[in-house]
């Protein structure tokens, strides 16, 4: 990558981290391009040089934080130790919660967002691209040494209680900007309370 390259991709960056910022401090609907190209300390012929209009940006960023949460996290299963690595996985969700809850509240606001324009996120051609990806990783788990009927257990265990307490998480999230954007220790006792239901019903489902 050459330094034109390097400083493009570094503006990009820049322009995400702003948008994403002011996606969630006052809403998709509510932020114009003109406002992310002051924020972001970058010409409005740059901005549209990198995103044609403030919907291809705002779905960038919520295909990119899909990547983040679901990505990056879903594949560090480990069949040999299905209970602990399940574990592990829950608590790097809470660790996105107490330092990236951003990412948990724009999956949020971009599922509203998206309906007001009767538009499906999933049919997003990025989305699509990442899914396949996800898919194809998946396959290599599903491809590791173990007994079918066990890894078919494991893999819907898996699938449900991320998924639960994902859903969990975001509207937790939800609830902390409606009141005052401040995560108390009550909050974070109570997070971790419900991902230990969810350890509960796991450890008695074996």
């Amino acid at each position: 990558m050459n330094l034109r390259e390097k400083q493009m991709q570094m503006t990009r960056e820049i322009i995400k981290d702003t948008a994403l910022s002011l996606f969630c401090a006052q809403g998709i609907e509510r932020t114009d391009m003109a406002q992310i190209a002051e924020q972001a300390g970058v010409s409005r012929r740059t901005l549209y040089h990198h995103y044609k209009d403030k919907e291809e940006l705002a779905a960038q960023i919520y295909v990119l934080n899909l990547e983040r949460m679901f990505g990056q996290l879903l594949f560090d299963f480990d069949f040999e130790q299905p209970v602990q690595s399940l574990e592990n996985i829950l608590d790097k969700y809470l660790a996105l919660r107490d330092h990236q809850e951003s990412l948990i509240y724009y999956d949020a606001i971009f599922g509203v967002y998206y309906s007001t324009l009767s538009k499906n996120p999933a049919e997003l051609p990025d989305f699509k691209k990442a899914m396949e990806g996800w898919y194809s990783r998946l396959i290599l788990l599903d491809t590791i040494a173990v007994d079918p009927e066990e890894k078919n257990k494991w893999l819907n265990i898996l699938q449900k209680s991320t998924h639960l307490y994902f859903m969990y998480l975001q509207k937790a999230v939800i609830i902390t900007h409606q009141r005052s954007g401040v995560v108390t220790e009550e909050d974070r006792a109570t997070d971790r309370q419900f991902k230990d239901f969810i350890m509960h019903g796991v450890r008695h489902s074996r």
